[in-house]
């Protein structure tokens, strides 16, 4: 049996189509399960996390201490009786605006008058009594001097003018208090206002501390505010303040801190009263019992780098922000200057444009990737 041989020349090139096709086989099947450039871009942004940037600025910051208060009457009066007696005129009604002094209420005066009419009679005649005793003692004097008359009876005309003096200051004193207890009968309003309420009715009997009628004085009003201690030292008198309303909105009323308490107004202690004062307008009138809701002022700075609180991370013990930058999201301590009710200054820590994580950075770690608008 004849066997046939391959030459060693053809079994080389065998071999090398061999190894080449094998060689072929394994580029295909790496190239095919390695991830394109493509694929690892869209793979990084779908482990970025979805942020919100905000450049940082240059912009305005005031400091302001709010808190919310109840409107009252800056002079807010409940006018009562100081006689007794029927009523026999109401003057006013409720709503009705009033002078300081204006009568109010009337009370039976009848009486009062003639007791006024008493008490001037005995002052004309104690008047009398002093000026006859006067002119007595003098010319006894005069007696006396030339040695006329005793010194017993000198003395005796003494005592008699000064008894008529006493006399006279006591009907005087009477007088006084008789023309007080008639204008007593004469109820009225001690300051200029409206009157809040009327609480007697015509014929009622009234007496001595009896209450007849609240006049308020509206044309200024004023807000008390309870603020907690750590607040209440940024505080004084004369600060601006501004206050709205829900009953119009839109309209802000300008006013100003006039006292600020230095006793807590709780047994527990923690917050101060503060009273703020405001000038009423017509068309929009503040009015008592109404609630305000008030910023007081206290500091401001122009013209500085200023970012959104909401965008600020506490991490051990330091105040910082991300900054996003080609994709990371990068943690920078900042130093801060004034706060104000939505931005704060930053002092340090930060350049004007750089892109700050505004939204999302909750749960963002320094070196996080990061996605955002424009990007």
């Amino acid at each position: 049996m004849e066997t046939t041989m391959t030459p060693p020349k053809n079994r080389s090139r065998i071999l090398l189509i061999a190894a080449a096709a094998l060689l072929v086989v394994v580029a295909i099947v790496v190239i095919s399960t390695r991830p394109s450039q493509a694929d690892a871009a869209k793979d990084q942004l779908i482990r970025a996390a979805a942020v919100e940037v905000t450049p940082a600025a240059r912009g305005d910051v005031e400091d302001a201490v709010s808190a919310v208060g109840s409107v009252e009457a800056n002079r807010d009066v409940m006018v009562s009786s100081e006689t007794a007696g029927r009523v026999t005129a109401v003057l006013v009604e409720v709503g009705a605006s009033v002078k300081k002094g204006q009568t109010l209420v009337q009370v039976d005066a009848e009486l009062k008058e003639v007791a006024v009419q008493q008490a001037r009679a005995g002052l004309l005649a104690a008047k009398t009594n002093m000026e006859k005793a006067k002119k007595d003692f003098e010319r006894t004097e005069k007696l006396y001097a030339s040695g006329d008359v005793a010194d017993v009876e000198l003395e005796g005309y003494r005592l008699a003018y000064h008894a008529a003096e006493a006399g006279y200051q006591s009907a005087v004193a009477g007088t006084r208090l008789a023309e007080r207890q008639l204008a007593d009968t004469r109820i009225a309003s001690p300051i200029a206002g409206q009157v809040a309420s009327r609480l007697v009715e015509l014929g009622e009997m009234v007496g001595p501390g009896r209450e007849v009628a609240n006049v308020i004085d509206i044309s200024t009003m004023k807000v008390r505010l309870s603020i907690p201690e750590e607040e209440v030292r940024k505080l004084h008198a004369g600060q601006t303040a501004e206050l709205r309303v829900d009953s119009h909105p839109g309209v802000v009323y300008r006013g100003t801190v006039h006292t600020v308490g230095a006793k807590s107004e709780s047994p527990q202690g923690h917050t101060y009263p503060v009273e703020v004062l405001v000038q009423n307008t017509p068309g929009t009138l503040l009015r008592a019992g109404m609630f305000a809701r008030v910023a007081i002022r206290t500091n401001a700075v122009k013209n500085v780098i200023v970012v959104d609180r909401n965008s600020l991370v506490e991490l051990d013990g330091r105040t910082a922000v991300f900054v996003a930058k080609d994709g990371v999201a990068h943690l920078r301590p900042v130093t801060l200057g004034l706060n104000g009710a939505s931005h704060a200054q930053v002092v340090s820590g930060l350049t004007e444009g750089e892109l700050v994580v505004s939204f999302g950075h909750k749960a963002l770690k320094d070196g996080a990737p990061v996605a955002y608008k424009g990007q």
